[in-house]
């Protein structure tokens, strides 16, 4: 079910493993559903005695070898194993909250099983939800079962999560309505299974057990025995319908040939359940590592997982959770903590730069501001010398055609004239040498003034050259 550490974990990848009396098969998918890896291990001798595991050691290292030749990416696994080792019950309950429904299995469980409450693990899901009620169905298996298991898989270093009996695995793939029944088998080498299931449950499920001096021929006729004393019981019971009844063939032996030499035998459809492996042998396995995993307490699924496992899992994803928070955390704190310093840095750069422009403009406006003075008393002095125009001894000419050839750049603080000969000196600021020298050049070239001297020395400085010029007139 949905919480907040899922979107915030890392979804555990698994697959898929079936196991069983003689084999061990294994598949993992991709993410887009196609198969990435599989693999097939089979046992030397007979591993299993009435359902429980009878050599732990040699399970071990049959999974070990399995997930090497597998090169599985993940050790987290979810199993299915054999239906004959399971117990399915159907019940009715009254339409109640998920917690009071588990309550009510839980009351329930201790009277539907022949063995005591503490020797099994069971699990329950909702297969249909009626007008007044809910069908579910109640799978149990014995601890010595599946503990056994467990203890082999963890020596070899896988982590399961999910525990299925295989009738419920290969249920899903099915894809059945409720009112639709199909009997299973499951052809192996040495035994074969026969389960009936109706949409997404199994109803009963029994084996065939295969003599090693027997042929084909008593094996098929064994088989077809054992499905029709099923379908007879059922139809007894009124709980089967025959135009809702097909037979899908799985297993090691399952094939097309198969399918084709049975179906003239049968009154039902026949089909070869068909999966992505494209190989029945693992279509169990593929059931498994196609399977949702969720925990024992899901009201729509089986995960037979012991609750002490599941505690720990639980445990393991809530110190994982507070991890990623933790360092996601610290991986923001840091980010910000870097963007303050980066923000930090470009605030006084931004800073440095409009300081330094405005002592820029600063040392601009007061050097205007001394130009504009400068230009004040020029005024000054030329309203001085409009009013002295007629006690003037000086030629009025020349001294309007030196104001026209001053320019801005050039600044007078103060002239005189020589009347003896003829000459003028002027006194004052240009504002760069260039400026100057070109100030030079236009009294030459005018009509006015015959010969101009500049001092060396006016030009020893680049800019706010202060001049003394001697010019005397034509």
């Amino acid at each position: 079910m949905f919480s907040l550490p899922d979107t915030i974990l890392p979804k555990i990848r698994h697959f898929g493993l079936s196991i069983d009396k003689t084999a061990l098969r294994a598949v993992e998918l991709e993410a887009s559903g196609r198969v990435r890896a599989m693999a097939e291990v089979l046992f030397p001798k007979i591993v299993f005695e009435d359902g429980v595991l009878s050599d732990r050691g040699l399970m071990v290292e049959a999974l070990k070898k399995l997930f090497e030749v597998g090169k599985f990416t993940t050790p987290y696994v979810t199993v299915s194993f054999p239906e004959s080792y399971a117990f399915t019950r159907g019940h009715a309950l009254p339409i109640l909250p998920v917690d009071e429904l588990m309550e009510a299995v839980s009351w329930s469980a201790k009277d539907m099983f022949p063995f005591p409450i503490e020797d099994i693990y069971y699990d329950w899901r909702v297969v249909e939800k009626r007008e007044k009620d809910y069908q579910v169905s109640v799978v149990a298996v014995q601890k010595k079962v599946i503990d056994p298991l467990i203890d082999c898989l963890v020596r070899a270093g896988l982590k399961p999560l999910r525990f299925e009996p295989d009738a419920s695995a290969v249920s899903r793939l099915l894809v059945l309505r409720p009112t639709e029944f199909a009997l299973v088998t499951e052809l192996n080498k040495k035994d074969a299974y026969v389960t009936l299931v109706q949409g997404e449950k199994s109803l009963f499920t029994t084996v065939v057990t295969v003599s090693t001096s027997g042929t084909e021929e008593t094996y098929i006729r064994s088989v077809l025995e054992t499905q029709h004393e099923i379908v007879s019981f059922y139809k007894q019971k009124g709980l089967l319908r025959d135009e809702a009844t097909q037979v899908v063939l799985t297993g090691e032996l399952a094939n097309e040939q198969l399918a084709s030499r049975i179906s003239p035998m049968l009154h039902y459809p026949i089909r070869l359940l068909k999966t992505p492996v494209q190989n029945s042998a693992f279509n169990k396995a593929f059931a498994a590592a196609s399977a949702r995993v969720v925990g024992p307490e899901d009201p729509f699924s089986i995960n037979l997982l012991p609750p002490n496992l599941q505690h720990s899992y639980n445990a393991q994803r809530k110190h994982s959770f507070y991890q990623t928070i933790l360092i996601r955390t610290a991986f923001t704190l840091g980010l910000f903590c870097l963007f303050s310093i980066v923000s930090f840095i470009a605030v006084s750069m931004e800073k440095q730069e409009r300081d330094d422009r405005i002592k820029t403009l600063t040392v601009l406006t007061q050097s205007t501001r001394t130009q504009s003075r400068q230009l004040l008393l020029l005024n000054n002095q030329a309203k001085h010398i409009v009013a002295l125009a007629p006690l003037k001894i000086t030629p009025r000419n020349p001294i309007l055609t030196l104001g026209s050839l001053t320019g801005e750049a050039i600044a007078v603080s103060h002239w005189s004239y020589d009347t003896t000969k003829l000459a003028f000196t002027i006194d004052g600021i240009a504002k760069t040498r260039d400026d100057l020298l070109e100030f030079e050049k236009r009294i030459e070239d005018s009509d006015v003034f015959g010969k101009v001297e500049l001092p060396l020395g006016s030009l020893e400085t680049a800019t706010q050259v202060k001049f003394s010029l001697t010019l005397v007139t034509k």
